[in-house]
């Protein structure tokens, strides 16, 4: 994904002694501005703040020769030909750019010139959702997003995935399990995402059902899921079946006669038995 804008409205190349100027730069065709590719519908080039290692591609348009692909430094500097060091943490693309404009006007080097920064490498804001997503992966953190936001960019939870997720702060606070239908913004899917942070989507628990029911197997757990809902998951008694006759084996132990508003537990097995005519 590419973050691209465009700064001032024209480049041209200014007879100054410099070790740049007997190089016969072309300068651009007045008119209408030379306007780079639209950003990337998932990234918003104003909101997204450099950081150290992010990998960045600035350009001036109208010298095909002036264009630098390089990392953010430890000290948060880039280095471009003319000016050198430019300040480019705590900076958007937009803000850099400007300012990278200024200083080769300031400099006369260009007059007006057309600069445009892309961030090709999102290193230092992001956010790392992995496990059973569509698309993991590291994700640019390039405006205010929630966790169920996150887990959207990163293509939605699996069929075969839990209804909630392990989330881990950068900074090391304890893990927190986030169930995605609490839409609360302190201990639910609401919750803001910080750089740094890491989702784990695991794939949901599971149970089993066996015995006199119409489809056998194993099932994923919902959230709140009870014995009887259970039993509807495998698609209910047979008509040799009873719901009266259904035990169940939790933690290596036999439990009979299993109230059908019981919990369902990971790893639970139910079975259900037949009726006496």
């Amino acid at each position: 994904m590419r973050l691209t804008f465009l700064v001032a409205v024209l480049a041209i190349a200014m007879p100054v002694a410099s070790p740049m100027a007997g190089q016969g730069a072309a300068a651009q065709t007045p008119g209408v501005p030379m306007a780079p590719p639209p950003p990337g519908p998932a990234v918003n080039p104003d909101a997204y703040v450099l950081g150290v290692n992010d990998e960045v591609e600035i350009t001036v348009f109208g010298r095909s020769d002036t264009k630098v692909n390089t990392r953010i430094a430890e000290d948060g500097t880039v280095t471009f030909p003319f000016i050198g060091n430019v300040r480019a943490r705590g900076e958007t693309p937009r803000t850099l750019a400007a300012m990278i404009a200024g200083r080769l006007k300031a400099g006369g080097y260009f007059t007006n010139p057309i600069v445009n920064v892309d961030v090709k490498s999102f290193i230092s804001n992001s956010v790392t959702v992995f496990g059973n997503v569509n698309t993991p992966g590291v994700l640019p953190l390039d405006r205010p997003l929630t966790l169920a936001m996150m887990i959207a960019r990163a293509g939605g939870v699996r069929a075969d995935a839990a209804t909630y997720a392990v989330l881990r702060h950068a900074d090391g606070q304890p893990e927190q399990k986030i169930y995605f239908a609490d839409l609360t913004d302190v201990s639910g899917s609401g919750v803001s995402m910080r750089p740094g942070d890491t989702i784990f989507v695991p794939i949901a628990d599971q149970f089993f059902v066996y015995g006199q029911v119409n489809s056998p197997g194993q099932f994923a757990i919902q959230t709140g899921m009870t014995v009887r809902q259970a039993l509807a998951r495998a698609g209910g008694p047979t008509l040799g079946g009873s719901e009266k006759k259904v035990s169940l084996y939790r933690n290596g132990k036999l439990m009979k006669k299993i109230p059908l508003d019981e919990l369902v537990q990971p790893n639970d097995v139910l079975r259900v038995g037949e009726r006496l005519f």
